[in-house]
């Protein structure tokens, strides 16, 4: 009889709420981002109807080069003047970049010694470039400080150092007996030489199986800065590389590729999904992503850093002129929106996109902005950002990638 009693009375209770009034904040679902207007981009994964992108064997070499990106110094690693990035890529199928020497006769050493894959990034004390094309590399004489870091992964320790000396051995015997070795006391492995009438010093040293190269100038030929600076930026690299460790042949093949789903939320508006290592379509750190100011974000690595930590960036994707940072949360995404943190110095409003929450667009008036228009946006951790000369396409981008990120799961 209690038990018929007691449960007569939860039943009462239960009826009695039904009818009470509660106190509260009614809160909006998520839009139904059909109703956005996204133009003709996609709005749908890579993966929506299908596995995962996986690239070819011949392009894993990209994704390995891709992951070492995030323990390889920058210019300013090397030295904090050298705020400027000039350019980045990966290294792959032996093709050396040119700031190790000759190409054709750095790639043939290359691929002599089964080089796996590798790293370059380059970067200055001004905005100004360095060539390195047709011989011994010339810079303009305003700009104080550059650095080229390259890192190589090769097989194993033996081949690395074997790489290393006819590297060095190559590329000294083609400067037409203008050039004198320098010894770096710290670092006695090292092979290293300059020109006594140039401000530039280029060095190779095997560290297991690595490959660290530099390419190195200050404002006026200087032997002893020069080799200051030579041997504080193998120390910083060589305790960049103690974070990681190397791949074997056989793990290259197996990495994972955009495991997070970064790349697949981030608006891709010709669906082309191959590793791209110059800055185009590419996923990497925090720390990594910095290579590429220069490149495919503004040159300023200072700033660039400083907006990226503001917003706690973990992950960042570049996908084909769209950018996707992952945060720890969405409150730190839409901070990031509230604060508009975007990479670049912007200097002015434009209008938001109609219907799409948690975004802000801006104007980039300055000089040599690559787009005129740019606009941020937040769905849970993700931030979007997406940029156009004109501003009916960044609101269509925007939208766009507010229904990429809707979609995937």
């Amino acid at each position: 009889m209690r038990i018929r009693y007691a449960l007569l009375a939860a039943v009462t209770m239960v009826l009695s709420a039904c009818g009470a009034t509660l106190s509260g904040q009614a809160l909006p679902g998520e839009i139904d981002v059909r109703t956005l207007d996204v133009g003709s981009y996609p709005t749908e994964p890579l993966n929506a109807h299908d596995d995962d992108p996986v690239p070819p064997f011949y392009e894993m070499y990209e994704v390995a080069a891709m992951r070492i990106a995030d323990y390889v110094i920058n210019s300013r690693d090397v030295d904090a003047q050298m705020t400027y990035g000039k350019r980045a890529t990966t290294v792959s199928a032996g093709v050396m970049p040119s700031a190790l020497g000759d190409e054709p006769a750095m790639s043939a050493v290359a691929k002599k010694h089964k080089m796996l894959y590798g790293f370059e990034s380059s970067g200055a004390a001004k905005d100004s470039r360095v060539e390195t094309y047709g011989g011994w590399p010339t810079k303009k004489a305003d700009n104080r400080l550059t650095a080229t870091t390259m890192v190589l992964q090769f097989p194993d320790a033996d081949r690395a150092a074997a790489a290393a000396k006819e590297f060095y051995d190559t590329d000294f015997g083609m400067q037409e007996g203008r050039n004198q070795p320098v010894a770096l006391p710290e670092h006695p492995a090292a092979l290293s030489h300059w020109r006594p009438d140039s401000p530039f010093l280029r060095t190779v040293l095997p560290h297991g199986p690595y490959v660290i190269a530099f390419l190195l100038s200050v404002p006026t030929p200087d032997q002893q800065a020069l080799t200051t600076l030579a041997s504080n930026a193998y120390t910083e690299q060589i305790e960049a590389l103690a974070k990681t460790t190397p791949l074997t042949d056989e793990q290259v093949m197996t990495l994972p590729w955009d495991p997070d789903h970064l790349l697949i939320r981030t608006l891709n508006p010709d669906q082309l999904a191959n590793p791209e290592g110059a800055g185009y379509y590419l996923v990497t750190g925090k720390h990594g992503i910095l290579h590429y100011s220069g490149d495919q974000l503004p040159t300023d690595r200072h700033y660039v850093d400083e907006q990226l930590t503001k917003m706690s960036a973990q992950q960042v994707a570049l996908s084909w002129g769209s950018i996707t940072v992952r945060t720890p949360d969405s409150s730190t995404a839409g901070r990031a929106v509230a604060e508009k943190l975007f990479p670049w110095q912007v200097e002015a409003d434009a209008a938001n996109a109609p219907n799409l929450p948690d975004s802000a667009c801006v104007e980039n008036k300055r000089p040599g902005a690559s787009k005129r228009f740019s606009c941020l946006l937040a769905y849970n951790e993700y931030v979007g950002i997406v940029s156009s000369n004109q501003l009916l396409d960044a609101h269509q981008r925007a939208a766009a990638q507010y229904a990429l990120f809707a979609n995937t799961r």
